[in-house]
């Protein structure tokens, strides 16, 4: 009996040690695959670190308006956002609305692809203008630039209004006093530039144009005023073809001034010779540069007029037989607007001076490659354009060496030159930075009139021997309007040089 008790008690001990040694190898292998996937949970959170958003806020050269940049660098999609930010709650709650849902319709949208197999990556790309107007008042354009995975992107363009200093806005109706005379003259204008726009010629729809041009305020609500021009904004498909992009009217104020309500029009005054239209602007400038400031600015976010005594980098007259031009483009790289403009420097030979922003060379570091490629000069124009005597050492040196880097890291090639926004340099700015400090004696004004006509009339008006001018390859109107002006230029015996090679 007693061996046959311990026979059956071994069995038993056999069968626990089995059990034990098996949950004890169950227990190792879940803990390894936890620990396995802890640490490749952990992945995302590092990845997720260097995808975040993002966001900056810097003063413009404008009162009151500061501007607000969010970026993300996520391969899949990632974004570049710029819109202004005022002191009034209403303002901002109405940018911060378009904002918002421009991005949430981006995001959405992308993550839509993503769930159906799609490996495109996507872009989203917002900047924006400040065009100004002597009654103190401001016309914000927002220019959204998506692409989601198709064949072609989309452009959006959409315009808000401030009195910086009162928070009033004001409408295209308030702007013609709400006259419906007014409105039908509006509409007459209208029609006739957007078929006298070589641009639109081979792309209008006549009934869609007859039907967006109807005598109604909402028609016209899309809009931008400065001192010279009414800008009128058309969405894209809504009254051309896709080719054509989104339409942009521009109406010469002196066409519409007599329709204008008193507020936004121009004084005219008679006198012995003529009847002239004065400008409060050019006057006297509101924006009134720091004491220390050693160049002239101007209100916005485009470089200004530097007057000619200002300009370092121009060199004076040197009667040798040649002439040389030196061109120079701020703002870029657009993967639109830039490249067209290789394409005519090309065509003619020329070669420029791109001075950069390293926010937009973060953004398209493959237009700043093709750049470079094309044998022109890299240039810094600092990270996200601020008026470098109102920021702090740190601030100013920051904005001059990630630039700088990034355009090497992305280029392979370093800059040579720098120009500070607006103008803008004194002693601060100048002992961050080794490069030479490039302004200009040619301002084109191309961020303002937005008139491919009248970049040429700059252009023949100012360019001498040695002369540096200013343009920025973020307009189409300015890739529209080269051509114009190089052969302009050629034909009258300029060579096209560097801003480091002229003599």
């Amino acid at each position: 009996m007693k061996n046959m008790h311990r026979k059956r008690r071994s069995s038993w001990i056999d069968i626990t040690f089995s059990i034990a040694i098996i949950a004890l190898t169950v227990s190792a292998i879940y803990l390894i695959s936890q620990t396995t996937k802890n640490e490749a949970s952990s992945l995302p959170e590092k990845n997720k670190a260097s995808t975040s958003v993002v966001i900056d806020t810097i003063d413009s050269h404008y009162p009151g308006i500061k501007i607000i940049t969010e970026t993300s660098n996520d391969t899949y999609i990632p974004f570049a956002i710029q819109y202004p930010q005022s002191l009034h709650s209403p303002f901002n709650e109405a940018i911060s609305k378009y904002i918002t849902t421009a991005k949430q319709n981006y995001l959405t949208t992308m993550a839509e692809n993503k769930k159906n197999g799609s490996k495109f990556t996507g872009e989203l790309n917002i900047s924006f203008e400040t065009l100004s107007h002597y009654s103190g008042n401001y016309s914000f354009v927002l220019v959204n630039s998506s692409s989601t995975g198709g064949a072609n992107g989309t452009t959006d363009i959409r315009s808000f209004h401030l009195n910086p200093e009162t928070g009033e806005t004001f409408t295209i109706a308030d702007l013609f006093g709400r006259d419906p005379k007014n409105l039908e003259q509006l509409s007459t204008l209208a029609r006739e530039a957007i078929y006298n726009d070589p641009l639109l010629a081979d792309h209008v729809f006549p009934e869609e144009v007859h039907l967006q041009t109807e005598p109604i305020w909402a028609n016209f609500d899309n809009f931008a005023i400065t001192d010279e021009s009414l800008i009128l904004y058309f969405d894209e498909y809504e009254l051309a073809a896709g080719a054509a992009g989104p339409p942009i009217i521009v109406i010469p104020v002196s066409d519409i001034n007599s329709l204008l309500s008193e507020k936004f029009q121009l004084v005219v005054e008679d006198t012995d010779e003529n009847t002239i239209t004065k400008d409060p602007v050019k006057e006297e400038n509101p924006a009134t540069p720091p004491n220390d400031t050693e160049s002239s600015t101007n209100q916005g976010n485009n470089d200004s007029d530097t007057s000619e005594d200002e300009t370092e980098g121009s060199t004076e007259e040197v009667d040798d037989g040649i002439k040389q031009i030196a061109l120079t483009f701020d703002d870029g790289p657009d993967p639109k607007v830039t490249i067209q403009i290789l394409e005519t420097l090309n065509k003619y030979d020329a070669k420029a001076t791109f001075f950069m922003l390293g926010s937009r060379v973060e953004y398209y570091p493959e237009i700043a490659k093709k750049v470079q490629e094309a044998g022109h000069e890299l240039g810094n124009h600092t990270w996200n354009h601020p008026d470098l005597t109102k920021a702090n050492v740190e601030k100013v040196r920051s904005e001059i060496n990630e630039t700088s880097s990034i355009i090497e890291n992305v280029t392979g090639q370093k800059v040579t030159a720098f120009r500070p926004p607006y103008g803008a340099v004194n002693k601060t700015v100048r002992s961050q930075t080794n490069l030479p400090v490039v302004l200009w004696d040619v301002d084109t004004l191309d961020w303002k009139h937005r008139d491919p006509d009248k970049l040429l009339a700059h252009v023949k008006g100012a360019t001498k021997d040695g002369s540096i001018i200013l343009m920025h390859d973020i307009h189409q109107s300015t890739a529209d309007g080269l051509d114009a002006v190089l052969a302009y230029l050629q034909s009258e015996g300029y060579t096209f040089v560097k801003v480091s090679e002229l003599q």
